[in-house]
């Protein structure tokens, strides 16, 4: 999507704030994703959660949830894509609750990299400047670079790994 295309969206949702399923329902044109992520939102809803929007200057719109004290981010990075972000904790009881629902895969496939060592400004960083991410082991693999908010990212998620964010969120 070309920048000012971008921005005309951003500035579109910036000023009509629509409800998360009305930007998928709007944007998405890819069904099975569409249908997962609107599956996905009916979930969170009928857990007593919704997703407020936000929108701060330089960052793609999002919509912001907290399920079980745990924030998820809903980040509409374009048209057809769509991201899913969760702070996850990778201590041994939770990784042992993850291995037991077999989403080692799903967890070593989406962790979040620090944008910092690409020469990129890092919003959410908050290390000292010079340090590029922090180490981590999860399944016994020595891991580097991890955005220090400690995040998993879910671009267009399917079945399969909405259903691993669901059992994610009740650990």
């Amino acid at each position: 999507m070309s920048e000012i295309k971008k921005a005309a969206l951003y500035e579109r949702l910036n000023t009509c704030q629509p409800q998360a399923e009305e930007a998928i329902s709007q944007f998405f044109t890819i069904g099975s994703v569409k249908q997962n992520l609107l599956g996905f939102i009916a979930w969170l809803k009928a857990n007593g959660v919704s997703a407020q929007y936000a929108d701060y200057d330089g960052q793609s719109p999002f919509w912001e949830v907290e399920y079980n004290g745990k924030p998820l981010y809903i980040v509409l990075i374009g048209t057809d894509s769509i991201r899913i972000m969760m702070t996850i904790d990778f201590s041994n009881e939770h990784q042992a609750v993850m291995r037991e629902n077999n989403m080692q895969d799903i967890i070593l496939n989406n962790l979040h990299y620090c944008s910092r060592k690409d020469g990129s400004n890092c919003t959410n960083c908050h290390l000292p400047s010079g340090v590029e991410g922090v180490q981590n082991t999860i399944f016994g693999n020595e891991v580097s670079n991890l955005c220090c908010g400690q995040f998993i990212s879910f671009d267009n998620p399917s079945y399969e790994v909405v259903e691993g964010i669901k059992k994610l969120l009740g650990i």
